[in-house]
């Protein structure tokens, strides 16, 4: 008897923990994106090097949960970390092997007002463009574009870079009201932003920052409009910018777009650096589980600095191979500008480095290429 006894409590207290997880609703999530890559670019200084790599794009896992509080209204909160299990993973500087939270990563309430919440996530202005993005944490990303733009000299050493656009920032409480006929607003606020560094992937040099987007999505349809401006505090003006984001859907094909204009981005001393970013992109489906995918962004000069502008284009495939599971193989190029002899400055931007993790880097007026595949698992 005494051996049943202890079997049973035993048994029981294995049961418990599951038994927590379950009645407090915790589900777990993410995905898993790994990808073979060969890319083309400037390795250690030396141009027109290839490189080969696993990277692990932006996997990551989310734990998640709600609670009734009744009238109507719950309590939310997640836990989202990404982790590298290739050469190289998720950019933002803030995470690592070892980090915790340090994706989307929030407390709120919800209800028929909305949902308000605390924590870290992607801006409104990111929002937007992501949602338009068909390469998204591949190579041919558009962050690779409109995020940011640095400039660097005949050597390759930057020179300037501006604020970065897209941001998953800390510190952060935003509102996002309920949708009314797919139509929704979200406003954000970042405060204490002054402990972060200007020009790294989320994070901004300014001491306060104000993030606002109204979306339209309904059935075939989406639309979005963004505006995002920094509180810099010191010398130079309030960095600012805003997004228009569009697409649709006609089920055999989808046609999406953006276009995106920053203003006052201390990119460049002593120069007008305003900058516009546009890009278009198509996808057609060739069955129930084939895709063929392309877009083409193009990045403006940099104020009054000639030939610190570039392009990029991509093309890819994608394989359902069930619904969760997906292989891809993705070709994209960044062509930069020659630059402006006179004043020593030159555009580095680059196929890779938004979501991707590899990037090849690049020097003016030389081109980065690569070739990418890889398989997306939903869990």
């Amino acid at each position: 008897m005494n051996k049943k006894l202890i079997a049973l409590a035993i048994a029981s207290a294995l049961a418990a923990p599951v038994a927590m997880a379950d009645g407090g609703n915790v589900k777990i999530s993410g995905q898993m994106n790994f990808s073979y890559d060969l890319i083309k670019g400037n390795a250690g200084g030396t141009a027109n090097q290839t490189m080969s790599n696993v990277s692990s794009n932006a996997s990551n896992i989310i734990f998640s949960g709600d609670e009734d509080l009744g009238n109507g209204l719950k309590a939310v909160w997640q836990v989202q970390t990404y982790f590298t299990g290739g050469g190289t993973g998720n950019t933002d500087s803030t995470c690592s092997d070892s980090s915790v939270g340090c994706g989307n990563t929030f407390a709120g309430l919800t209800g028929g007002f909305g949902g308000v919440y605390l924590g870290k996530n992607d801006t409104p202005f990111k929002t937007i463009g992501r949602k338009v993005d068909l390469f998204g944490n591949t190579l041919g990303d558009s962050r690779n574009l409109i995020s940011s733009a640095t400039l660097v000299n005949a050597a390759g050493t930057t020179v300037a870079k501006n604020d970065s656009w897209d941001l998953r920032p800390s510190s952060m409480v935003w509102y996002a009201s309920p949708s009314m006929s797919g139509f929704q607003v979200i406003a954000g606020y970042v405060t204490n932003a002054n402990n972060l560094t200007a020009g790294n992937a989320n994070q901004i040099g300014a001491t306060s920052a104000t993030s606002v987007a109204a979306i339209y999505a309904n059935g075939p349809v989406f639309a979005g409009l963004a505006w995002e401006k920094h509180q810099v505090g010191g010398t130079n003006d309030a960095p600012k910018a805003w997004r228009l984001t569009g697409g649709y859907d006609f089920g055999v094909a989808k046609v999406v777009a953006l276009y995106e204009d920053t203003k006052n981005t201390t990119a460049a001393a002593n120069t007008d650096d305003d900058r516009k970013v546009w890009g278009l992109g198509a996808a057609f489906k060739l069955d129930g589980a084939n895709t063929l995918k392309a877009q083409y962004y193009k990045a403006k000069d940099i104020g009054n600095v000639s030939n610190t502008g570039a392009n990029m284009w991509a093309l890819g495939a994608d394989h359902a191979m069930s619904k969760r599971t997906t292989a891809y193989v993705a070709y994209a190029r960044t062509n930069n500008k020659n630059g402006d002899t006179t004043a020593n400055v030159f555009p580095a931007y680059s196929v890779s480095g938004g979501g991707h993790g590899d990037n090849a880097g690049s020097v003016g007026t030389q081109a980065t290429s690569g070739v990418s595949v890889g398989m997306i698992h939903n869990f």
